[in-house]
């Protein structure tokens, strides 16, 4: 702590006095002699005052007030010691503990200013603890007071941005299904600052939308990418969905080309960074290539209904899209761990996307259509 301390200005006599003393003896005589006489100068008996040593004096003065001030607080005083927050993660269980020091008795914290995480709140004991219910950063203060002192201090709690991604389970004659298998290594994992989560669809007309649409409602998501099963010809962005369902799912249930949303519309457009996502599997060494057709089985009817949900909701999620992968090498494909490999480079430019604020952006021109598909 610094203190100051204010003096009254010196007059002119003691300024006199003091250059006189410089002089010397020899000399002090005669400059006194041809001295004017000074209106404020003090009584003739007034000590004469070394200026120098007088700024010393005031130097040590207070240097000794801040060797004070400093011992004062060493000694005492509450102050909140807690200056930095781990992140939350989104209906993940969060507990952290706030500490101060230099309390005179039982401390109770408060919310000062700002908000915590939806779903977060702070108790008198200091704990910060609960289920984090959406993503972004939050700013507050925290107040502790023992009774007879108070501390306050700013902290900030980030809540990763949450990705969403969905894969089927196994159908037809298929052992395995692709788009799940390399989904699950990414469950719970920090991806170039993503909070990736994963859901398994089941491959029935009255099932594959209701897992994914209880996901998007419990961790409001900032992303959500479904995946599919296709041809092998590498990784395939989707472009839009088409109001129709056909062919028969894993209970054996036929649909004929019957809409998907009675009254809704012929087409929705996904909305997610295909180029960027595209260009980084591309300069990782995977094939990829962009469809206009999801064909109409259950991956169009679960990308139609994503999209249905983002127009109904107004934008939100703002990134939502479907992305069909290859089936494994047996069937003329890629490895399970291509797939996720390609999913990771892909992930990073969509994690490079929203750090550079996003944006919607066009299509980009001549969409390629493979010759087959299977979802």
């Amino acid at each position: 702590m610094l203190r100051t301390t204010t003096s009254p200005p010196p007059t002119d006599a003691a300024i006199l006095r003091a250059a006189v003393f410089r002089l010397g003896p020899p000399l002090a005589a005669a400059a006194l002699l041809v001295a004017p006489a000074c209106e404020d100068d003090g009584p003739a008996g007034d000590d004469v005052v070394d200026a120098d040593g007088g700024a010393d004096a005031d130097a040590d003065a207070d240097a000794d007030a801040d060797a004070g001030a400093d011992a004062d607080a060493d000694a005492g005083g509450l102050v909140v010691t807690t200056t930095d927050l781990p992140p939350a993660r989104v209906q993940i269980d969060y507990e952290v503990r706030l500490e101060a020091r230099g309390a005179a008795g039982p401390l109770a914290w408060s919310l000062v200013s700002g908000a915590l995480p939806p779903g977060l709140a702070l108790a008198a004991d200091g704990t910060i603890a609960g289920l984090a219910e959406r993503s972004g950063w939050y700013g507050f203060e925290v107040r502790a007071d023992d009774g007879t002192s108070s501390d306050q201090v700013a902290l900030e709690i980030e809540v990763p941005r949450v990705l969403l991604m969905s894969g089927f389970e196994p159908f037809g004659e298929f052992e395995s299904n692709s788009s799940w298998d390399a989904i699950v290594p990414f469950d719970e994992a920090l991806v170039e600052g993503l909070d990736v989560r994963i859901v398994e669809l089941p491959v029935t007309w009255a099932g594959a939308w209701e897992p994914l649409a209880a996901e998007i409602a419990r961790l409001e998501p900032d992303a959500v990418l479904a995946t599919g099963q296709a041809g092998p010809e590498g990784m395939r962005f989707e472009t839009a969905a088409q109001n129709a369902m056909a062919g028969t799912d894993n209970d054996g249930v036929t649909m004929d080309g019957v809409p998907i949303v009675e009254g809704g519309a012929a087409r929705l457009r996904a909305s997610y960074p295909i180029d960027e996502m595209r260009n980084a599997m591309d300069a990782a060494g995977f094939p990829t290539l962009i469809s206009a057709n999801a064909g109409t089985y259950l991956c169009n009817y679960v990308m139609y209904r994503l999209l249905d949900l983002r127009a109904s909701a107004g934008g939100v999620p703002e990134v939502a899209g479907f992305l069909h992968v290859p089936p494994v090498p047996a069937e003329g494909g890629m490895t399970v761990e291509e797939i996720t490999a390609a999913h990771r480079a892909g992930i990073a430019a969509l994690a490079a996307w929203f750090e550079a604020g996003g944006g919607t952006k066009a299509l980009p021109p001549g969409i390629e259509t493979p010759p087959r598909y299977f979802f």
